[in-house]
């Protein structure tokens, strides 16, 4: 990869051709602005700790191409090493400083989306515990309090990931299942007011786990069928 990348754009057009070929569907939410460029933090996860060769030199070589997620994965371990707690003004203004990067956005709150979407994808891809994303969402809570509500809209995408996942391995055969099971991963979680639309669950179910419409419309039987997460471009 060394030798065949070298810019971003490069690689966000070669994982857009990869996953088309394979009919693939990257981690989408309900944008679909750049979801391939975001998909990238997926193969810096992969490479960093799944397959542990994204460090030292290579990162290094590649700081270009993973500018994004090398600042992210930065944020992410500053807040493992504090336990996800801000225990003072200072740790405060060091998230804050340190999430103000242009790399990840011209907005606060593209920033933060930035920093939830990379500890979302380690945490759906079994590399990062769960207790991660709901501690970076706490933190980056309190250090952006105004963002708190729009940083709940990503919990919400976490919870309808997962209930999406459940219902692909079988775990979801009936309606009142899956009622439950929104809710019971907000218990789960320990935070209130993250239970996601059954629009936003339907989508993920049927775009990313390929789950089959007969089964989709069985558990959602007054949800519209068309479309309701953008198609990526």
């Amino acid at each position: 990869m060394r030798n065949e990348v070298t810019s971003r754009s490069q690689l966000e057009e070669l994982v857009y051709i990869a996953y088309k070929q394979r009919g693939i569907e990257p981690f989408r939410g309900l944008s679909k602005i750049r979801i391939y460029d975001k998909e990238i933090s997926t193969i810096y996860i992969v490479g960093k700790y799944g397959l542990g060769i994204l460090d030292g030199e290579l990162t290094n070589a590649l700081k270009d191409v993973f500018n994004v997620e090398i600042v992210c994965d930065e944020v992410y371990n500053y807040l493992k090493s504090k336990g996800f707690q801000l225990s003072n003004e200072g740790d405060v203004e060091q998230v804050r400083k340190m999430v103000d990067n242009e790399v990840l956005g011209s907005k606060t709150d593209e920033r933060g989306f930035r920093v939830l979407r990379y500890v979302f994808t380690g945490t759906i891809m079994r590399f990062f515990p769960e207790e991660d994303f709901v501690g970076t969402y706490r933190t980056l809570a309190t250090a952006f309090p105004d963002l708190a509500k729009k940083f709940m809209n990503y919990v919400r995408f976490y919870v309808a990931f997962r209930v999406a996942e459940d219902i692909a391995l079988g775990n979801i055969k009936k309606i009142e299942e899956k009622k439950i099971m929104k809710y019971t991963h907000c218990l789960r979680l320990n935070l209130t007011r993250c239970v996601p639309h059954d629009k936003l669950i339907r989508e993920i179910a049927l775009r990313v786990y390929k789950v089959p419409r007969r089964v989709l419309d069985k558990l959602f039987p007054n949800e519209d069928q068309r479309s309701f997460i953008p198609k990526a471009q």
